[in-house]
C-alpha cells in the first residue's frame, strides 16, 4: 500500500483562541475556519510526517484529510517536507477577532462639519510611530490578520507607507483604505502597486453641489471625484459613504448616476449624527427619523428602476447587492426565534474590533466621543491580547440578547425583539439612553410598519434579514 504524506499549503496556518481551540487560518484572505476536534487532529496529521493513509488512522480521520484535499487546503508531499514554523499550531491566549479598524490618526485635511471625532481639532491626536508598530504587532500577536485603516484622514501621515510596511511584514492585508480622496494621486496607487496590494478604497462623497459646504473646504467635491476616476482608471475597487442631512437628500438620484457612471462599486448612505462638530449645527440639519425613511422609501424605487448599478446600503433600513433583484433588511437581523436569545447583540462588533487615533478599543467608530469610550482598554497601556480576554470592552461585544432583554423592559415587551434584537448599541446611546438601552431609530422602524412599506416600494419581492450574527460589514453595520 502506498505512503502517502500531505502538507497545509502554505497560505494556511494552524491555530486557536479561547473558547474557539480548533481552526485553520488563510493567511491570503484572512479567512479562518473553525474545526471540531477530530477534523482538527486530521488536519495536524497534514505536517509531512504521518501516513495520511494508514488504516491505523481512524476512519474519519482518514475522510477529513480527503475533504481537505478536495478544498485544496492540503496538498501530497515527500515524507519530511513539513510545516514552515509559522504554519505550526498556535494558541492565540485571547478571543477570537476576524478583522481590525484602525484609526492611525485622529489628524484632517478637511473641516467636516459633522466629524463625530472632531478631527478638524485632531481631538484625538496621533500616536507616534513606535506606538504604531506596537499595535501592528499585537495585532499579530491576536491572529489578526484582516486589517482596515482610517483616520481622520490616514493619508495626512508622512509615515504611512511605514504602517503599512509593518502589516505586510506580519502577513496582515490591509483590505481597505478610508479616505476624503483629497490626496489621492499616481504616486499614492504606484506605492500600492509596487506593494503588490490593492485595498479597497472607501471615499466620502455628500453629493453634487453639497460635499464642499459639508467637507468645509471649496473645490473638494470636485478633488474627490477625480479621485474616483483616477482609482477606478487604475482598477482599484471604489466604495462611497455619503452623511445625510437635511441640505442633500434631494441629491440621492443625482448621486447614484455620478456613482454608477464612474463604475463605484458600493455605496453606504447614513445620517449625519448629533456627536463631534455636529453639535456646532445644533439640530438645524439634523434628519427625524421620518424625514430619512420616507427619503429613503422615495429612493428605493428609483435605485431598482436603474437596475441596481451597484451594491445599495441605506442604513439599517435597506441593502441591496449589485444587480440583484431582491433586498435584505439589515435591521432585521434575527430570524425571530427563541435560539436568538443567545446571540450577540451585535454581531459586527464581535467579529470586527475599532481602534482608535489615542489607542482606545472600542466596539465601533459610531461610540467615538461618548462617555463610553473613556471606559474602554487603551492599547497603549493594556496589550491588546489580555483586553481581548478580560475587559469592559470583551463584556460588552460579548453581550446576548437574553442579558439585553433582562435590563431593557420596553425590549423586553416588544413583539420584535427576537427579529431586532433591540437595534444597534451606538444608536441607544445616540438617542440618550444606556449601552443596552432602546434604539429608537430601528424601533421606529419595526413598529411604524416600515417593512411593508418597504416591500410595496420595491414591488413586492421577497427580502430577509441578515445571518444571525453575521459581522459583514456589508450586512450589519
Amino acid at each position: 500500500m502506498r505512503l502517502v504524506y500531505c502538507r497545509l499549503k502554505e497560505r494556511y496556518r494552524l491555530r486557536g483562541w479561547e473558547q474557539l481551540p480548533y481552526a485553520i487560518q488563510d493567511v491570503a484572505s484572512g479567512g479562518v475556519v473553525f474545526l471540531d476536534e477530530k477534523a482538527f487532529q486530521a488536519a495536524s496529521f497534514c505536517n509531512g510526517m504521518v501516513d495520511v493513509a494508514s488504516p491505523l488512522l481512524l476512519p474519519a480521520h482518514r475522510r477529513a484529510v480527503s475533504l481537505l484535499k478536495e478544498q485544496g487546503v492540503v496538498e501530497e508531499c515527500a515524507f519530511g517536507e513539513g510545516l514552515k514554523e509559522e504554519q505550526k499550531y498556535r494558541l492565540i491566549p485571547c478571543r477570537y477577532m476576524r478583522k481590525a479598524h484602525w484609526s492611525i490618526t485622529g489628524r484632517c485635511n478637511l473641516k467636516c462639519r459633522h466629524c463625530f471625532m472632531s478631527a478638524p481639532h485632531a481631538k484625538y491626536g496621533e500616536l507616534s510611530l513606535e506606538q504604531c508598530l506596537n499595535i501592528v504587532r499585537q495585532i499579530s500577536e491576536a491572529g489578526i490578520l484582516d486589517v482596515s485603516l482610517t483616520g481622520g484622514e490616514p493619508l495626512v501621515r508622512n509615515d504611512f507607507f511605514d504602517i503599512v510596511d509593518a502589516l505586510l511584514d506580519e502577513r496582515i492585508m490591509i483590505s481597505q483604505v478610508y479616505t476624503n480622496g483629497v490626496l489621492v494621486d499616481e504616486a499614492l496607487l504606484n506605492k500600492f502597486e509596487a506593494r503588490g496590494i490593492r485595498p479597497e478604497f472607501l471615499l466620502s462623497f455628500d453629493g453634487i453641489g453639497c460635499h464642499d459646504w459639508l467637507r468645509g473646504v471649496p473645490g473638494t467635491e470636485r478633488q474627490t471625484i477625480d479621485a474616483i476616476r483616477l482609482l477606478r482608471s487604475r482598477n482599484f475597487t471604489v466604495s462611497i459613504e455619503t452623511a445625510l442631512y437635511r441640505g442633500n437628500l434631494h441629491t440621492l438620484p443625482t448621486s447614484l448616476e455620478l456613482f454608477a457612471g464612474l463604475g463605484v462599486e458600493s455605496w453606504k448612505a447614513t445620517p449625519a449624527t448629533d456627536a463631534g462638530e455636529w453639535l456646532y449645527e445644533k439640530g438645524r440639519y439634523t434628519l427625524s427619523v421620518d424625514e430619512l425613511y420616507e427619503a429613503y422609501l422615495d429612493f428605493i424605487p428609483y435605485f431598482k428602476a436603474a437596475g441596481a448599478p451597484l451594491t445599495l446600503m441605506l442604513g439599517g433600513f435597506f441593502l441591496c447587492r449589485k444587480g440583484e433583484e431582491s433586498y435584505r433588511i439589515p435591521c432585521k437581523k434575527y430570524d425571530g426565534s427563541g435560539r436568538m436569545l443567545r446571540q450577540t447583540v451585535c454581531g459586527s462588533a464581535r467579529n470586527t474590533m475599532y481602534i482608535s487615533g489615542d489607542g482606545k478599543l472600542l466596539p465601533c467608530i459610531p461610540l467615538s466621543g461618548m462617555p463610553i469610550q473613556d471606559e474602554m482598554p487603551d492599547i497603549t497601556k493594556t496589550p491588546l491580547c489580555e483586553a481581548l480576554s478580560d475587559s469592559k470592552y470583551l463584556s460588552l461585544i460579548d453581550t446576548r440578547l437574553e442579558e439585553l432583554l433582562k435590563e431593557n423592559e420596553r425590549c423586553a415587551s416588544c413583539e420584535h425583539r427576537l427579529s431586532c434584537g433591540g437595534g444597534c448599541r451606538a444608536g441607544s446611546l445616540a438617542a440618550g439612553n444606556e449601552y443596552l438601552g432602546v434604539d429608537e431609530s430601528t424601533c421606529a422602524f419595526f413598529k411604524n410598519g416600515y417593512e411593508e412599506r418597504i416591500r410595496v416600494a420595491w414591488g413586492g419581492n421577497d427580502a430577509s434579514g441578515c445571518a444571525p450574527g453575521c459581522g459583514d460589514f456589508r450586512r450589519c453595520t
